[in-house]
């Protein structure tokens, strides 16, 4: 097994989950979902508190979405949050090299590299698509840094979170759209990530931090105006389908919008009953 983006979202999801859950406090009544978009089956997968799979089309989330205030007779109070967590190999570097930023002054240090190679079929980078999704409402964009860097690491039964810095898009001066090589610097494994090549200070939080703004969000949002933003979100992403088909024909990105994300996004549901009156 190789050290790559997708085998890290892998490594680092369930014990996200785990804590954003546990920071969440749910009661016994209460519900915990979350779903992950499959491209290559175009449906959303659904998993429950026991992580038990099903399939749901693209209409049947949709209505999943509009119909989550009742269920089973119950009054509910269901919100959704949909999250972005963008997996990076980081590496470790022993030397200083040309565009290694004046802040970094220790060794070893450290880089991910972010895919600003514009894609023959969108016209796009990952990093335009993510950075341009950052700046819709309730959007929560982040690059996620492990600092691991042998495998061994990957099969421990206890994955430390720790090491897991996540960069927040909000931070991002540019969509870096000049076609150009450009990184995530780190002077040590906890230090604030370096936006390169014209150097400039981001942000980063721990999963800890992370679990806490998800949380907070959650609370904070009403469960119509989550629906809303969720929607909003899913929807955006569907008209980027319906463009690259436009512009491209049947031999365009399939399903582009959504599996453009499809790794890094994941959707929360909490369901609480809500309290008599």
């Amino acid at each position: 097994m190789s050290i790559n983006e997708t085998v890290l979202e892998m490594h680092y999801h369930r014990p996200l989950i785990d804590l954003i859950r546990e920071t969440y406090g749910l009661g016994p009544t209460g519900n915990f979902n979350f779903f992950k978009y499959s491209p290559q089956h175009e449906v959303f997968l659904g998993f429950d508190q026991a992580f038990a799979k099903t399939e749901l089309t693209d209409k049947e989330f949709f209505d999943q979405l509009k119909s989550s205030a009742m269920q089973n007779g119950y009054k509910l109070s269901s919100r959704f949050l949909a999250y972005f967590l963008q997996f990076k190999v980081v590496a470790e570097l022993q030397r200083r090299q040309k565009k290694t930023p004046p802040q970094i002054k220790s060794r070893p240090h450290y880089r991910a590299t972010l895919d600003t190679t514009k894609n023959d079929n969108t016209g796009f980078s990952q990093h335009e698509l993510l950075y341009n999704l950052n700046q819709n409402q309730g959007a929560m964009v982040y690059y996620a840094c492990p600092m691991i860097f042998e495998k061994a690491a990957l099969y421990e039964v206890n994955v430390d979170l720790d090491g897991l810095r996540l960069v927040d898009l909000s931070s991002c001066p540019s969509d870096f759209s000049d076609n150009s090589k450009h990184y995530i610097y780190f002077d040590n494994t906890q230090s604030q990530p370096i936006w390169c090549s014209e150097p400039v200070e981001g942000k980063a939080i721990n999963p800890q931090q992370f679990a806490e703004r998800v949380v907070g969000q959650l609370k904070q949002t009403s469960p119509d105006e989550s629906v809303k933003q969720v929607s909003e979100l899913l929807l955006m992403m569907k008209e980027n389908d319906n463009h690259a088909q436009d512009a491209f024909g049947q031999t365009g990105p399939k399903n582009f919008g959504l599996s453009a994300f499809a790794d890094s996004l994941t959707i929360i549901r909490i369901d609480e009953i809500l309290p008599e009156k």
